[in-house]
C-alpha cells in the first residue's frame, strides 16, 4: 500500500475525539490576526463538529410574550414551542461563541467577546481579518518574497 494510503488510514483509524478536537485547534491553531484564512476554515469544522455551527448564519430572537391584543400567552402550548427552539439555539449559540473565543489568542479575546451572538462575533472576526487590505498585504510579501527564493 502506498505511503499516502498508510498515512490516510492512520489518520482516520487514530482520529481524536470530539472533545480533544477543541484542544488540538486551539493549542495549534490559535487565531492571532495574521492566520484568519486557515482559522476560519477549521472553526467552521470544529462548529459542525460539535453541532453548534447553526448560530454563525441564525439568529433567533425570544418568542414574544403577549399577542397582538397585548394579552399573556406564555402558556400556550405555541409558546412553549417556541421558547424551547430559542433556548436550544441560545445553548449552541454560547458554546460556538465559547469555542471561538477560546481558540483565539489571549490579547484577541477582550476584543470580541462581548459581542451578544455567535454571528455577530463572527461577522465581525471576517470583518476586521477577512479583507484584504493593503496592511495584510505588506505582511504577506515578505512571506512570499521568501518561499519564491526558498523553490529555486
Amino acid at each position: 500500500m502506498c505511503e499516502i494510503c498508510l498515512t490516510s488510514i492512520f489518520l482516520f483509524v487514530n482520529m481524536p475525539p470530539k472533545t480533544s478536537m477543541i484542544g488540538a485547534l486551539s493549542t495549534d491553531e490559535k487565531l492571532d490576526g495574521s492566520n484568519y484564512d486557515m482559522w476560519h476554515r477549521k472553526i467552521q469544522f470544529l462548529l459542525d463538529n460539535r453541532e453548534v455551527l447553526e448560530p454563525l448564519s441564525v439568529t433567533i430572537s425570544a418568542p414574544a410574550t403577549k399577542n397582538k391584543d397585548d394579552k399573556d400567552i406564555t402558556s400556550t402550548e405555541e409558546y412553549k414551542a417556541s421558547l424551547a427552539v430559542y433556548q436550544a439555539w441560545c445553548k449552541k449559540d454560547r458554546k460556538a461563541c465559547y469555542t471561538m473565543l477560546y481558540c483565539m489568542h489571549d490579547d484577541l479575546i477582550g476584543e470580541f467577546e462581548n459581542y451578544p451572538t455567535a454571528k455577530e462575533m463572527w461577522d465581525n472576526i471576517h470583518s476586521r481579518y477577512g479583507q484584504t487590505s493593503e496592511t495584510r498585504l505588506r505582511a504577506l510579501h515578505p512571506k512570499w518574497m521568501t518561499y519564491t527564493i526558498d523553490s529555486r
